[in-house]
């Protein structure tokens, strides 16, 4: 059951975190790279999906979605995000909706495809199965979820403020006065895959992706 006292402690401090780094945000993340890099795995499947509708869970200022619209072309690109700050800061072209990935506020079965590149891993261990199942909701039948996390190794864990073998928090500091303190849970390889299966998904691709310390498991599946 959830504990709705912790729940909303935590949306609290993501929205507070993120509307902090929002000031300085938009500038690190070089147009979208790990996005960049996903289409070159997974671009001909987006292709052939087609999807019209797209939504981008934890979009950030909207750069993976940029992305997303070079590449596609004619569709709908709905972001999902938390933070004011960052959806303030992102640019035009999309539509957004202030939502966490527990809660989505859009009809079922609607979705061609949703993406959360670089998100999941910020989701504590008993949230994330809430997230994947309400993900799989606004899914329609044949919809694509693709998503990605940062690996419990290479240069993430030699910066990781650990809590546990693969959880802690990073700081980000860059464009600020201060340092904000962001929680991650790192994975392993194969534990992405498991989650996304558990949440009733059909994994039909996976892989790795490594951008220059950091490892990036992929995932790609269908409802």
């Amino acid at each position: 059951m959830l504990n709705m006292y912790y729940f909303v402690e935590y949306l609290r401090r993501v929205m507070e975190a993120y509307d902090i780094i929002s000031r300085a945000y938009p500038e690190t993340r070089e147009g979208g790279l790990l996005a960049g890099a996903l289409l070159s795995e997974v671009g001909d499947f987006i292709r052939e999906l087609a999807p019209r509708l797209v939504l981008d869970v934890g979009a950030g200022a909207g750069g993976n979605l940029e992305v997303l619209r070079k590449f596609l072309g004619n569709s709908m690109y709905i972001g999902c995000e938390l933070s004011i700050g960052m959806i303030r800061a992102s640019g035009g072209g999309i539509e957004w909706i202030n939502c966490s990935s527990t809660h989505i506020p859009i009809r079922t079965e609607s979705l061609d495809l949703v993406v959360s590149i670089a998100v999941l891993h910020h989701i504590p261990k008993n949230l994330i199965m809430d997230a994947l199942r309400e993900i799989r909701r606004v899914l329609r039948i044949g919809g694509a979820f693709i998503t990605t996390v940062w690996g419990c190794e290479g240069e993430v864990l030699r910066r990781l403020r650990g809590l546990s073998d693969c959880e802690g928090y990073l700081p980000w500091s860059y464009g600020l006065d201060r340092e904000v303190l962001r929680f991650y849970r790192l994975y392993r390889k194969g534990e992405l895959e498991g989650e996304v299966i558990n949440a009733g998904l059909n994994v039909i691709k996976n892989g790795v992706i490594r951008i220059g310390g950091f490892i990036n498991y992929y995932v790609v599946s269908r409802k």
